[in-house]
């Protein structure tokens, strides 16, 4: 070893300035385990897939694939100008990609790792077109490389400045090929990344519009056949209505609908197919109308889904429903029903659910039904007490869905949601004793059924509706105090009593059976085993954090003697 690199060894520094044959050996002799990598991560040999998965899935901690793809990247940015033989060349582009594509678990997609990959490729690209301004013709940058660079910025976590970048190095593409280079003209991909950058652009208040205007560059370019490889599809519009769809904007409704109608227009006057908008960029639509908060949000989902309906059923099955878009049609009832009352909302949400089953039955796997979507419909009953047995409108959607998931769909197994839900709505009955008895017994036959499975286990919220169940279906005191006592010992032997399981507790026993229950103590004194499995409400567990930070703050702040 000479001394030069014996110093830097003793410095810390692994890594040569100079090239020297133990680099170049090194290089030689992995130049098959990259291609292998980055041709598996590329999927483009699928043959050489098992063969890089050593690499890939191996024990290995992050930070030593890390360092060898850094070990590997030096060794060719170290060598001089013009001295790269042309399976250097090859592993360089190679190694680009290997960069770009690599797994999550390396953890490159953010912090000074995601910049460290992102200067390191960009380094390998300088390192090619110096090589090729040195005269060796087998350096070749293409349009690949740079899409490698792109897209390692985009992934970089480094928000603006990275979209900066990516914008910089595209327009630099565009200006090279309108100059007669041809082996860095633009494509798809490369016009996909600058959006996808400046969509996750999250501390760029113009963000969307430097991603519109992107995309407004790409169509004109394709237009005027400045290129041909610019040509807009619909993947280009994704980034820009998901970034509308979570900017929480008064206006991102209208302008993901406007969006859709350009794309439209790009398909229909301009004669560009691809650009034609599918059940995704429409389903986008609905959750901006979804998450608007507008008054009209619900009608004007319901007018885009039948829209959409009518769509299929005239023969294009770009704009068929899935089941997402039944599951954001039914979750748009929610206001109606929770905050206005609305009983008609329930009765909506399970004709829509009824299509949905009919569609799914008639064969088309795209409306395979789930647990959400049936949660909701039997929470919306639960919650229209104003409607005559609705507690039994609760219970026939909940037995569609054992009958569902009997016949093979597991995506809608119920859960102990699903007969929290019906219990609720027998909690919530009124009338006369008959109905009132009636829904009880509809009440304790579900919970006994919940009981069987583990899926389905009553939780301390179940327990608690129980406990209303008795204190307002059953009419004589004895029969609500030996129904409660034994619904207790489940309870506490289950660890499932909650504040809400004991305030309901309360109201539905006599004094004397509660002293008896519970000692005379608090709910705070009872025995940890009563109350092991019970789940703190998130906000709650907010709230206790802020109160300890601030007790903790008050304390710093106190004056001492």
């Amino acid at each position: 070893m000479n001394p030069r690199r014996k110093s830097q060894r003793r410095n810390g520094h692994g890594i040569s300035l100079q090239p020297s044959s133990s680099s170049r050996c090194r290089l030689r002799s992995v130049s098959h385990l990259v291609a292998a990598i980055s041709l598996a991560l590329l999927d483009n040999k699928a043959s050489l897939l098992h063969s890089a998965q050593a690499y890939v899935t191996s024990g290995l901690p992050a930070h030593t694939h890390r360092a060898f793809l850094r070990q590997l990247t030096d060794d060719i940015c170290a060598t001089d100008p013009g001295t790269l033989m042309p399976q250097e060349c090859q592993n360089a582009s190679m190694l680009m990609s290997a960069w770009a594509s690599a797994p999550s678990k390396l953890n490159l997609s953010s912090g000074v790792n995601g910049k460290a990959r992102a200067v390191a490729v960009e380094g390998l690209l300088k390192r090619m077109i110096d090589e090729r301004r040195a005269g060796n013709v087998g350096a070749i940058a293409r349009t690949e490389d740079y899409n490698a660079v792109m897209k390692s910025w985009a992934m970089s976590g480094e928000r603006r400045a990275a979209a900066i970048r990516v914008e910089q190095i595209l327009m630099n593409m565009q200006e090279m090929y309108a100059s007669g280079d041809k082996d860095v003209q633009p494509n798809l991909e490369s016009f996909e990344i600058a959006i996808e950058a400046w969509s996750k652009a999250t501390d760029e208040p113009n963000a969307l519009s430097r991603a519109q205007q992107i995309l407004d560059w790409m169509t004109k370019l394709y237009l005027s056949s400045s290129n041909d490889l610019a040509q807009p599809h619909t993947s280009c519009f994704y980034p820009i209505l998901k970034s509308w769809a979570v900017s929480g904007k008064m206006e991102a409704p209208i302008m993901a609908e406007h969006l859709i109608m350009w794309m439209q227009h790009l398909q229909m006057k301009e004669g560009i197919e691809t650009a034609q908008p599918d059940t995704v960029c429409l389903n986008i639509v609905l959750s901006c109308w979804l998450k608007s908060k507008d008054i009209t949000a619900e009608k004007r989902i319901r007018q885009v889904f039948e829209y959409m309906d009518k769509c299929a059923r005239m023969g294009c099955i770009e704009f068929k429903p899935d089941a997402s878009t039944y599951n954001i049609v039914i979750s748009s009832i929610a206001p109606a029903v929770k905050k206005y009352y609305d009983m008609g909302g329930a009765r909506r949400a399970d004709r829509i659910l009824a299509r949905l089953e009919k569609g799914f039955l008639a064969g088309d796997e795209l409306m395979r039904p789930d647990t959400i979507i049936y949660n909701q419909v039997i929470d919306y009953w639960a919650k229209t007490q104003s409607f005559r047995c609705h507690y039994l409108r609760a219970r026939e959607v909940l037995d569609r869905q054992i009958t569902m998931h009997e016949s093979g769909v597991r995506k809608c197994r119920p859960d102990t949601t699903s007969y929290t839900s019906v219990i609720a709505a027998c909690a919530s009955t009124y009338g006369s004793k008959m109905e009132k008895r009636r829904s009880f017994d509809l009440a304790h036959a579900t919970f006994m059924e919940a009981c069987k499975e583990k899926h389905t286990h009553p939780n301390e919220i179940t327990y608690g509706l129980m406990f209303k169940a008795v204190g307002r279906l059953l009419p004589k005191e004895q029969e609500r105090d030996r129904y409660a006592k034994t619904l207790f010992g489940l309870c506490c032997d289950d660890g499932r009593l909650g504040e809400m399981a004991y305030n309901r507790m309360k109201e539905a026993v006599t004094k004397k059976t509660l002293v008896e229950l519970t000692g005379g103590k608090s709910h705070g004194n009872f025995p940890a085993e009563w109350k092991l499995n019970v789940k703190t409400p998130m906000r709650k567990r907010f709230q206790n954090k802020e109160f300890s930070k601030g007790k903790e703050i008050g304390k710093k702040n106190e004056l001492r003697p």
